[in-house]
Protein backbone atom coordinates (compact mmCIF):
# COMPACT_ATOMS: atom_id res chain seq x y z
CA UNK A 1 0.00 0.00 0.00
CA UNK A 2 1.54 3.40 -0.90
CA UNK A 3 2.56 5.29 1.96
CA UNK A 4 0.17 8.60 0.95
CA UNK A 5 -2.78 5.84 1.63
CA UNK A 6 -0.86 5.10 4.89
CA UNK A 7 -0.49 8.38 6.26
CA UNK A 8 -4.35 9.03 5.21
CA UNK A 9 -5.77 6.40 7.20
CA UNK A 10 -4.05 6.88 10.25
CA UNK A 11 -4.84 10.50 10.00
CA UNK A 12 -8.57 9.21 10.14
CA UNK A 13 -7.48 6.95 13.12
CA UNK A 14 -6.55 10.26 14.49
CA UNK A 15 -9.51 11.79 14.05
CA UNK A 16 -12.56 9.16 14.91
CA UNK A 17 -10.45 6.92 17.81
CA UNK A 18 -8.99 7.93 21.05
CA UNK A 19 -6.16 5.13 20.52
CA UNK A 20 -2.31 6.73 20.31
CA UNK A 21 -1.22 6.95 16.56
CA UNK A 22 2.04 8.29 15.59
CA UNK A 23 1.92 10.31 12.79
CA UNK A 24 4.54 10.17 10.61
CA UNK A 25 6.86 12.97 10.05
CA UNK A 26 7.71 13.38 6.52
CA UNK A 27 3.65 13.55 5.36
CA UNK A 28 2.98 14.98 2.41
CA UNK A 29 0.07 17.27 3.04
CA UNK A 30 -0.48 18.33 -0.42
CA UNK A 31 -1.13 15.25 -1.89
CA UNK A 32 -2.70 14.19 1.13
CA UNK A 33 -5.16 17.31 0.57
CA UNK A 34 -5.92 16.16 -2.64
CA UNK A 35 -6.95 12.67 -1.62
CA UNK A 36 -9.17 14.34 1.02
CA UNK A 37 -10.47 16.64 -1.59
CA UNK A 38 -11.35 13.84 -3.86
CA UNK A 39 -13.16 11.89 -1.30
CA UNK A 40 -14.94 14.14 0.30
CA UNK A 41 -13.40 13.63 3.80
CA UNK A 42 -10.95 16.76 4.29
CA UNK A 43 -13.16 18.36 7.13
CA UNK A 44 -12.42 14.70 9.05
CA UNK A 45 -8.78 14.57 7.78
CA UNK A 46 -8.59 18.18 9.41
CA UNK A 47 -9.52 17.75 13.11
CA UNK A 48 -7.46 14.14 12.72
CA UNK A 49 -4.17 16.54 11.53
CA UNK A 50 -5.25 19.27 14.59
CA UNK A 51 -5.77 16.95 16.95
CA UNK A 52 -2.73 15.08 16.39
CA UNK A 53 0.01 18.40 16.17
CA UNK A 54 -2.32 21.20 16.95
CA UNK A 55 -1.51 24.43 14.69
CA UNK A 56 1.04 24.49 11.98
CA UNK A 57 1.27 25.73 8.52
CA UNK A 58 0.42 23.44 5.91
CA UNK A 59 -3.48 22.46 7.98
CA UNK A 60 -4.40 25.92 6.49
CA UNK A 61 -5.17 24.26 3.52
CA UNK A 62 -7.20 22.10 4.89
CA UNK A 63 -8.98 24.40 7.58
CA UNK A 64 -10.19 27.01 4.64
CA UNK A 65 -11.72 24.49 2.85
CA UNK A 66 -13.69 22.86 5.67
CA UNK A 67 -14.95 26.28 6.64
CA UNK A 68 -16.36 26.61 2.89
CA UNK A 69 -17.57 23.15 3.61
CA UNK A 70 -18.70 23.87 6.68
CA UNK A 71 -21.29 26.28 5.66
CA UNK A 72 -22.99 23.61 3.11
CA UNK A 73 -23.26 20.82 5.90
CA UNK A 74 -25.10 23.77 8.20
CA UNK A 75 -27.71 24.48 5.94
CA UNK A 76 -28.13 20.35 5.00
CA UNK A 77 -28.42 19.78 8.76
CA UNK A 78 -30.80 22.81 9.03
CA UNK A 79 -33.10 21.62 6.44
CA UNK A 80 -33.22 18.24 7.55
CA UNK A 81 -34.29 19.35 11.43
CA UNK A 82 -36.67 21.26 9.32
CA UNK A 83 -37.99 18.42 7.43
CA UNK A 84 -38.19 16.37 10.87
CA UNK A 85 -40.23 18.98 12.63
CA UNK A 86 -43.04 19.43 9.53
CA UNK A 87 -43.20 15.72 9.13
CA UNK A 88 -43.92 15.14 13.41
CA UNK A 89 -46.23 18.32 13.22
CA UNK A 90 -48.12 16.89 10.25
CA UNK A 91 -48.19 13.23 11.37
CA UNK A 92 -45.99 12.20 8.76
CA UNK A 93 -43.87 8.87 9.04
CA UNK A 94 -40.20 9.09 8.18
CA UNK A 95 -36.28 7.38 9.24
CA UNK A 96 -33.35 8.58 8.37
CA UNK A 97 -31.29 6.89 6.73
CA UNK A 98 -27.70 6.61 5.97
CA UNK A 99 -25.47 9.80 6.16
CA UNK A 100 -27.97 11.40 8.08
CA UNK A 101 -28.45 8.84 10.48
CA UNK A 102 -24.72 8.41 11.03
CA UNK A 103 -23.36 11.76 11.06
CA UNK A 104 -23.85 11.52 14.85
CA UNK A 105 -21.32 8.98 15.27
CA UNK A 106 -18.48 11.31 14.43
CA UNK A 107 -16.48 14.05 16.10
CA UNK A 108 -18.37 16.67 14.58
CA UNK A 109 -21.33 17.03 12.10
CA UNK A 110 -18.91 18.17 9.14
CA UNK A 111 -16.44 15.58 9.93
CA UNK A 112 -19.23 13.07 7.52
CA UNK A 113 -20.41 15.28 4.61
CA UNK A 114 -23.24 14.43 2.91
CA UNK A 115 -24.06 15.09 -1.12
CA UNK A 116 -27.38 14.54 -0.06
CA UNK A 117 -29.72 13.56 2.76
CA UNK A 118 -31.48 10.47 2.58
CA UNK A 119 -35.33 9.82 4.28
CA UNK A 120 -37.37 7.06 3.98
CA UNK A 121 -41.24 7.86 3.67
CA UNK A 122 -44.35 6.16 3.34
CA UNK A 123 -45.22 6.13 -0.33
CA UNK A 124 -49.41 6.57 0.58
CA UNK A 125 -48.25 9.97 2.36
CA UNK A 126 -46.97 11.67 -0.62
CA UNK A 127 -49.30 13.96 -1.55
CA UNK A 128 -49.43 15.46 1.90
CA UNK A 129 -45.99 15.48 2.04
CA UNK A 130 -45.62 17.38 -1.89
CA UNK A 131 -47.73 20.12 -0.12
CA UNK A 132 -45.32 20.50 2.80
CA UNK A 133 -41.80 20.78 0.92
CA UNK A 134 -42.64 23.90 -0.68
CA UNK A 135 -43.07 25.39 2.56
CA UNK A 136 -39.28 25.37 3.19
CA UNK A 137 -37.82 26.36 -0.10
CA UNK A 138 -37.46 22.75 -1.71
CA UNK A 139 -38.63 22.37 -4.99
CA UNK A 140 -39.70 18.84 -6.37
CA UNK A 141 -36.55 17.75 -9.08
CA UNK A 142 -37.28 13.78 -10.16
CA UNK A 143 -39.16 11.10 -9.47
CA UNK A 144 -36.95 8.18 -9.92
CA UNK A 145 -37.64 4.08 -9.24
CA UNK A 146 -36.85 4.31 -5.80
CA UNK A 147 -37.04 8.23 -4.33
CA UNK A 148 -38.20 11.49 -4.88
CA UNK A 149 -35.58 14.34 -5.12
CA UNK A 150 -36.04 17.59 -4.01
CA UNK A 151 -33.49 20.66 -4.08
CA UNK A 152 -32.67 24.20 -2.58
CA UNK A 153 -30.80 26.78 -2.74
CA UNK A 154 -27.47 26.42 -1.38
CA UNK A 155 -26.79 22.99 -3.37
CA UNK A 156 -29.49 21.11 -1.14
CA UNK A 157 -30.78 17.98 -2.02
CA UNK A 158 -33.28 15.67 0.07
CA UNK A 159 -33.74 12.09 -1.39
CA UNK A 160 -37.40 10.72 0.28
CA UNK A 161 -37.16 7.18 -0.26
CA UNK A 162 -39.97 5.35 -1.20
CA UNK A 163 -37.69 2.21 -1.39
CA UNK A 164 -34.77 1.22 0.81
CA UNK A 165 -32.80 -0.83 -2.26
CA UNK A 166 -33.89 0.29 -5.68
CA UNK A 167 -36.21 -2.40 -7.04
CA UNK A 168 -33.67 -2.94 -10.38
CA UNK A 169 -31.41 -4.39 -7.89
CA UNK A 170 -33.63 -7.61 -7.39
CA UNK A 171 -31.20 -9.64 -5.11
CA UNK A 172 -30.69 -7.31 -2.21
CA UNK A 173 -34.41 -5.20 -3.24
CA UNK A 174 -36.16 -9.06 -2.41
CA UNK A 175 -34.76 -8.69 1.01
CA UNK A 176 -35.75 -4.98 1.52
CA UNK A 177 -38.94 -5.59 -0.07
CA UNK A 178 -40.93 -4.06 2.58
CA UNK A 179 -39.20 -1.12 3.45
CA UNK A 180 -40.65 -0.14 7.05
CA UNK A 181 -40.55 -4.14 8.16
CA UNK A 182 -37.00 -3.37 10.19
CA UNK A 183 -38.53 0.29 11.63
CA UNK A 184 -38.75 0.74 15.22
CA UNK A 185 -40.64 3.77 16.37
CA UNK A 186 -39.07 6.50 18.08
CA UNK A 187 -41.50 9.22 18.99
CA UNK A 188 -42.72 11.89 17.37
CA UNK A 189 -43.46 9.80 14.12
CA UNK A 190 -39.61 9.63 13.70
CA UNK A 191 -38.20 5.66 12.90
CA UNK A 192 -35.00 3.92 13.08
CA UNK A 193 -33.37 0.65 13.05
CA UNK A 194 -31.98 -1.71 15.11
CA UNK A 195 -28.44 -1.46 15.05
CA UNK A 196 -28.01 -4.18 13.70
CA UNK A 197 -30.72 -4.03 10.97
CA UNK A 198 -28.50 -0.53 10.42
CA UNK A 199 -25.61 -2.26 10.37
CA UNK A 200 -26.47 -4.52 7.82
CA UNK A 201 -28.68 -2.04 5.75
CA UNK A 202 -24.81 0.27 5.50
CA UNK A 203 -23.29 -2.89 4.30
CA UNK A 204 -25.92 -3.60 1.42
CA UNK A 205 -26.06 -0.01 0.38
CA UNK A 206 -21.95 -0.14 0.37
CA UNK A 207 -22.00 -3.65 -1.93
CA UNK A 208 -24.65 -1.88 -4.21
CA UNK A 209 -22.65 0.75 -5.00
CA UNK A 210 -19.01 -1.22 -4.93
CA UNK A 211 -21.08 -3.54 -7.58
CA UNK A 212 -22.50 -1.35 -9.56
CA UNK A 213 -18.49 0.38 -10.01
CA UNK A 214 -18.94 2.96 -7.88
CA UNK A 215 -16.88 1.81 -4.02
CA UNK A 216 -16.64 4.74 -2.48
CA UNK A 217 -14.59 5.61 0.60
CA UNK A 218 -17.12 7.01 3.13
CA UNK A 219 -19.55 4.02 3.33
CA UNK A 220 -16.31 1.95 4.34
CA UNK A 221 -15.65 4.54 6.94
CA UNK A 222 -18.97 4.28 8.25
CA UNK A 223 -19.00 0.58 8.69
CA UNK A 224 -15.71 0.90 10.34
CA UNK A 225 -16.84 3.67 13.22
CA UNK A 226 -20.38 2.06 13.30
CA UNK A 227 -18.94 -0.70 14.63
CA UNK A 228 -16.20 0.46 16.52
CA UNK A 229 -19.32 2.56 18.44
CA UNK A 230 -21.53 0.00 18.89
CA UNK A 231 -19.27 -2.69 20.36
CA UNK A 232 -22.03 -5.00 21.55
CA UNK A 233 -23.79 -6.01 17.72
CA UNK A 234 -25.36 -9.05 17.99
CA UNK A 235 -22.53 -10.60 15.22
CA UNK A 236 -24.60 -13.95 15.34
CA UNK A 237 -27.78 -12.28 13.88
CA UNK A 238 -25.98 -9.70 11.45
CA UNK A 239 -23.78 -12.51 9.76
CA UNK A 240 -27.01 -15.00 9.39
CA UNK A 241 -28.91 -12.03 7.85
CA UNK A 242 -25.82 -11.25 5.62
CA UNK A 243 -26.22 -15.10 4.61
CA UNK A 244 -29.49 -14.65 3.14
CA UNK A 245 -28.56 -11.68 0.75
CA UNK A 246 -24.85 -13.80 -0.57
CA UNK A 247 -22.57 -11.23 1.23
CA UNK A 248 -20.81 -13.30 3.87
CA UNK A 249 -17.70 -13.79 2.04
CA UNK A 250 -18.07 -10.05 0.10
CA UNK A 251 -18.15 -8.68 4.24
CA UNK A 252 -15.24 -10.85 5.43
CA UNK A 253 -13.41 -9.63 2.28
CA UNK A 254 -14.35 -6.17 3.33
CA UNK A 255 -13.14 -6.30 6.72
CA UNK A 256 -9.94 -8.21 6.02
CA UNK A 257 -9.32 -4.62 3.76
CA UNK A 258 -10.63 -2.58 6.87
CA UNK A 259 -8.17 -4.29 9.43
CA UNK A 260 -5.46 -3.38 6.54
CA UNK A 261 -6.13 0.37 6.93
CA UNK A 262 -6.78 1.02 10.71
CA UNK A 263 -5.16 -2.09 12.94
CA UNK A 264 -2.01 -2.61 11.06
CA UNK A 265 -3.22 -6.43 9.47
CA UNK A 266 -0.96 -7.72 6.93
CA UNK A 267 -1.69 -6.76 3.60
CA UNK A 268 -3.05 -9.59 0.88
CA UNK A 269 -3.56 -9.84 -2.84
CA UNK A 270 -7.06 -9.28 -2.61
CA UNK A 271 -7.19 -6.52 0.27
CA UNK A 272 -4.64 -4.36 -2.00
CA UNK A 273 -7.14 -4.96 -4.63
CA UNK A 274 -10.00 -3.90 -3.05
CA UNK A 275 -8.06 -1.01 -1.89
CA UNK A 276 -6.79 -0.37 -5.36
CA UNK A 277 -10.74 -0.32 -6.73
CA UNK A 278 -11.83 2.44 -4.16
CA UNK A 279 -8.83 4.67 -4.32
CA UNK A 280 -6.75 3.93 -8.00
CA UNK A 281 -9.30 2.90 -10.64
CA UNK A 282 -10.27 5.31 -14.03
CA UNK A 283 -14.12 5.51 -12.42
CA UNK A 284 -15.38 6.66 -15.48
CA UNK A 285 -14.47 3.13 -17.11
CA UNK A 286 -15.19 1.35 -14.50
CA UNK A 287 -18.89 2.61 -14.20
CA UNK A 288 -18.95 1.84 -18.10
CA UNK A 289 -17.69 -1.99 -17.70
CA UNK A 290 -20.25 -2.20 -14.36
CA UNK A 291 -23.35 -0.96 -16.45
CA UNK A 292 -22.48 -3.39 -19.44
CA UNK A 293 -22.02 -6.18 -16.79
CA UNK A 294 -25.57 -5.79 -15.21
CA UNK A 295 -27.12 -4.92 -18.43
CA UNK A 296 -25.47 -8.41 -19.71
CA UNK A 297 -26.72 -9.73 -16.39
CA UNK A 298 -30.28 -9.57 -17.44
CA UNK A 299 -29.67 -10.67 -21.05
CA UNK A 300 -29.30 -13.80 -22.60
CA UNK A 301 -26.27 -12.39 -24.50
CA UNK A 302 -23.95 -9.22 -24.30
CA UNK A 303 -25.50 -8.72 -28.02
CA UNK A 304 -28.55 -9.05 -27.11
CA UNK A 305 -28.14 -6.37 -23.74
CA UNK A 306 -26.33 -4.43 -26.43
CA UNK A 307 -29.74 -3.87 -29.16
CA UNK A 308 -31.81 -3.60 -25.53
CA UNK A 309 -29.65 -1.09 -24.56
CA UNK A 310 -29.86 1.30 -27.42
CA UNK A 311 -33.68 0.63 -28.02
CA UNK A 312 -33.88 2.37 -24.38
CA UNK A 313 -31.89 4.89 -25.43
CA UNK A 314 -33.76 5.88 -28.39
CA UNK A 315 -37.20 4.84 -26.99
CA UNK A 316 -37.03 5.96 -23.10
CA UNK A 317 -39.50 4.43 -21.09
CA UNK A 318 -42.69 6.52 -20.27
CA UNK A 319 -41.36 7.46 -16.68
CA UNK A 320 -38.40 8.82 -17.79
CA UNK A 321 -40.21 10.93 -20.41
CA UNK A 322 -42.26 12.69 -18.43
CA UNK A 323 -39.28 13.64 -16.42
CA UNK A 324 -38.47 15.75 -19.55
CA UNK A 325 -41.67 16.40 -20.98
CA UNK A 326 -44.15 17.07 -18.17
CA UNK A 327 -47.12 16.96 -20.45
CA UNK A 328 -47.08 13.28 -20.64
CA UNK A 329 -47.85 13.43 -16.89
CA UNK A 330 -51.55 14.23 -18.73
CA UNK A 331 -51.11 13.54 -21.83
CA UNK A 332 -49.33 10.20 -21.78
CA UNK A 333 -50.59 9.15 -25.83
CA UNK A 334 -48.24 11.73 -26.73
CA UNK A 335 -45.47 10.03 -26.16
CA UNK A 336 -44.15 9.29 -29.64
CA UNK A 337 -44.43 12.55 -30.35
CA UNK A 338 -42.13 13.85 -27.72
CA UNK A 339 -39.60 10.78 -28.39
CA UNK A 340 -39.09 13.43 -32.02
CA UNK A 341 -38.87 16.23 -30.04
CA UNK A 342 -35.99 15.02 -28.30
CA UNK A 343 -34.60 13.07 -31.18
CA UNK A 344 -34.47 16.55 -32.68
CA UNK A 345 -33.05 18.10 -29.69
CA UNK A 346 -30.75 15.47 -29.20
CA UNK A 347 -28.91 15.89 -32.92
CA UNK A 348 -28.96 20.02 -32.50
CA UNK A 349 -27.71 20.17 -28.80
CA UNK A 350 -26.71 17.30 -27.47
CA UNK A 351 -23.82 16.00 -29.36
CA UNK A 352 -21.68 15.29 -26.53
CA UNK A 353 -23.94 12.90 -25.28
CA UNK A 354 -24.83 11.58 -28.34
CA UNK A 355 -20.92 10.39 -28.53
CA UNK A 356 -20.68 9.43 -25.12
CA UNK A 357 -23.46 6.36 -25.22
CA UNK A 358 -22.24 5.56 -28.46
CA UNK A 359 -18.50 5.00 -27.09
CA UNK A 360 -20.40 3.62 -24.21
CA UNK A 361 -22.13 0.76 -25.97
CA UNK A 362 -18.71 0.29 -28.39
CA UNK A 363 -17.43 -0.67 -25.04
CA UNK A 364 -20.06 -3.59 -24.42
CA UNK A 365 -18.30 -6.27 -24.66
CA UNK A 366 -17.88 -10.02 -23.87
CA UNK A 367 -14.69 -9.18 -22.79
CA UNK A 368 -15.17 -6.08 -20.69
CA UNK A 369 -18.62 -7.77 -19.06
CA UNK A 370 -16.60 -11.27 -18.22
CA UNK A 371 -13.48 -9.45 -16.59
CA UNK A 372 -16.00 -7.00 -14.73
CA UNK A 373 -17.18 -10.40 -13.58
CA UNK A 374 -14.72 -11.71 -12.96
CA UNK A 375 -13.47 -8.96 -11.06
CA UNK A 376 -16.63 -9.17 -8.62
CA UNK A 377 -16.10 -12.79 -8.44
CA UNK A 378 -12.82 -12.59 -6.92
CA UNK A 379 -14.25 -10.32 -4.27
CA UNK A 380 -17.36 -12.40 -3.94
CA UNK A 381 -20.27 -10.63 -5.17
CA UNK A 382 -22.05 -11.27 -8.20
CA UNK A 383 -25.26 -10.06 -10.18
CA UNK A 384 -27.96 -12.01 -9.39
CA UNK A 385 -30.54 -10.36 -11.69
CA UNK A 386 -33.94 -12.09 -13.25
CA UNK A 387 -34.19 -11.73 -16.76
CA UNK A 388 -35.91 -9.58 -19.02
CA UNK A 389 -38.87 -11.63 -20.75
Amino acid sequence: MQKLYKDFFSVIKVALTDEPVVLCDDIDYEKLFLLSKQHKVVPLICHGLYKAKGNFPELDMFRKYTFFMLGRDQNLVSCIKKIENIFADNGIDYMLLKGASVKRLYPTSECRLMGDADILIKEGQYNKIKELMPTLGLVEKIESDHEFIWAGKGGIVIELHKRLIPSYNDDYYAYYRNPWKKAVFNSNHSFSMTKEDEYIYLFTHLTKHYRDGSAMLRPMIDIWLFKAKHTLLNMSYINKELEKLELTTFHNNIWDTLDVWFSGKEETELTEFITEEIFDVDRKARLDAANAARISARSESVASAKKKTLLNLIFLPLPIMKTKFPILEKLPFLLPIMWVVRWIDAIFHKKKSIAHETNRLSKMDNETVDAYNNDLNKVGLKYNLKKDE
